[in-house]
């Protein structure tokens, strides 16, 4: 089985956490909503990978502030194949950016911290929220 690591931005601002709605046609789970990442691929520290990631998808940058904890989640990937993704989540700030999807079909926006339960989190989102408290 193949692996993939994956690097994941909490990032906060003012008590709010930005979120995204997944695209309905490449989204790997049935709940919509999840936070920013993406794979680490390429050359560099898990910061500048992350941050290609995050610049190429969401026009922004982020500063890691806490590496928080690593989750592992089974699941198909786009191209079909079963494969097992490692999470890496990381408290962040915004470092740059206005933050808007490249892709039409996602969203972005900031959520208050409270209003989380409120939203349909996929699992490693609900996973991350729960280790920080912000989701019982």
């Amino acid at each position: 089985m193949k692996t993939v690591l994956m690097a994941i931005a909490i990032i906060v601002e003012d008590n709010k956490v930005l979120m995204r709605k997944f695209d309905q046609t490449r989204n790997p789970y049935k709940e919509p909503w999840g936070g920013v990442g993406g794979k680490l691929d390429g050359e560099g520290s898990v910061e500048d990978m992350m941050n290609h990631k995050l610049k190429e998808r969401w026009n922004i940058t982020a500063k890691i502030e806490k590496q928080l904890f690593w989750d592992v989640d089974i699941k198909k990937d786009h191209d079909g194949e079963t494969k097992r993704f490692i999470y890496l989540d990381a408290l962040c700030s915004l470092a740059s950016g206005d933050p808007h999807p490249v892709n039409p079909n996602e969203e972005l926006t900031w959520v208050p911290i409270q209003d989380l339960p409120e939203y349909e989190i996929c699992p490693p989102g609900v996973t991350s929220f729960k280790k920080l408290g912000y989701l019982k």
